[in-house]
């Protein structure tokens, strides 16, 4: 780099409208992959117009753009750009994704059935703090309908409801496609088929432990909501990771047809580190549920203190993991997030029995786990309130929990 292009880097560092991750990334490369987000929608066709664009996401008024240094100059001077953030890793988060542990054929017969602030300013992740309690039961009240009860109603199997499984696919298995097809959609962001699989197995599990239905094993292995039909949006690559533009893509696509497939509920078992300021998975998950959806998010595994995007938001239902014995697992991530504390809920996520591509089962563990158990529970909601909106919906899941060390579990 010559003298010319650090005093630019040194400029643009100085400045709050691009972020450090796409000027670091300037420092070492010709090119960074940047979203920029705009103040006015009317805005997205210049830059579209006027730059290299690798992504187009209105729900959320962001382009994703190769930007050079040269771009990088011209975006700090435009009054129309509010922020231009770095493309993030997104992984998926199970504590043992790609090592699905087989069940042998003598356990798979013995299973028990055993989640209008667009700025998104500096927000600190901290593991601890005062009234943490007070903190915690914010949402809880009585409100008719959603008043504390406690279980769900036995008859209820999420019959009419669509989840969405947005992951690395969803595979075709026994417990979603017999005795009818409840793969009702497939869309794939990383390949492009239209026919429904699963590279990785992470989704597919997702999908079982919501809405699987047992028939491959006498029902000993059912999900939450057997009967839900089921969307699923494929994001992230056989290797369980992705970037934030194709999450993006997968957001933007179900903006774009949720109420073609009549879906309530979405799971994401996917996070990344949060950004500090304008983290687009947040923003793009509030605008989901601002439209109407019931979004469940996995807090993350990377234990006390830390928490994963899209989880920080509190528009959306964030789960952690727990063990059959109630505890907390060492893994899940938690903390404090813009002062309130996540996640909403924790459900079993520590060895968890579920399908696996190829038509057999295997247990898995982490908050990937946990969250379609949450998902599952929505779904069932849906099912007995047609109007419910995504606050009545977390407002259901926490008076159904139980209270236990100021946490709430959700147990089925």
């Amino acid at each position: 780099m010559d003298k010319i292009d650090k005093n630019i880097i040194s400029r643009l560092s100085a400045r709050s409208k691009i972020s450090g991750g796409v000027v670091t990334t300037l420092c070492e490369n010709e090119s960074a992959d940047a979203l920029v987000r705009v103040r006015n929608p009317l805005h997205l066709g210049y830059i579209e117009r006027n730059f290299n664009v690798c992504g187009l996401y209105p729900f959320i008024r962001s382009v994703a753009i190769k930007c050079s240094l040269k771009d990088a100059v011209k975006l700090e001077r435009m009054q129309e750009v509010e922020y231009v953030s770095a493309q993030s890793k997104v992984l998926a988060l199970s504590d043992d994704i790609g090592n699905l542990t087989s069940l042998n054929a003598n356990f798979q017969n013995n299973i028990a059935s055993d989640t209008d602030d667009e700025t998104h300013k500096s927000n600190q992740i901290g593991s601890s703090g005062d009234n943490t309690a007070d903190k915690r039961d914010f949402y809880v009240e009585n409100s008719g309908l959603f008043s504390p009860v406690p279980t769900f109603d036995e008859s209820l199997d999420g019959s009419g409801v669509t989840l969405c499984v947005m992951d690395t696919g969803v595979s075709p298995h026994l417990d979603l496609s017999v005795p009818r097809e409840r793969i009702i959609h497939f869309e794939d962001m990383i390949n492009e088929s239209a026919e429904p699989y699963d590279d990785n197995g992470h989704g597919t599990f997702v999908a079982g432990v919501a809405a699987g239905n047992g028939n491959a094993s006498a029902r000993k292995t059912a999900g939450v909501a057997p009967k839900a039909n089921i969307v699923g949006v494929k994001v992230i690559d056989d290797s369980g990771e992705s970037g934030t533009f194709k999450i993006l893509d997968g957001m933007q696509w179900l903006f774009d047809n949720f109420r073609r497939y009549d879906v309530r509920v979405v799971c994401m078992s996917f996070g990344a580190e949060p950004l500090e300021y304008a983290d687009p998975l947040k923003i793009g998950v509030e605008m989901l549920a601002r439209s109407g959806l019931i979004v469940v998010c996995a807090s993350g595994n990377s234990g006390a203190g830390s928490l994963k995007s899209p989880a920080i938001s509190t528009e959306v239902i964030s789960v952690g993991a727990v063990d059959k014995n109630l505890n907390v697992a060492s893994f899940s991530s938690r903390g404090y997030y813009g002062g309130a504390y996540r996640p909403d809920v924790y459900s079993q996520g520590v060895d968890v029995a579920g399908i696996q591509v190829g038509g057999t089962y295997g247990n898995m563990s982490g908050t990937s786990v946990s969250a379609p158990y949450v998902a599952g529970a929505c779904c069932l909601l849906c099912q007995k309130y047609r109007k419910l909106t995504p606050y009545q919906a977390k407002i259901g899941v926490l008076n159904r929990a139980i209270l236990k060390n100021d946490i709430r579990i959700l147990q089925l």
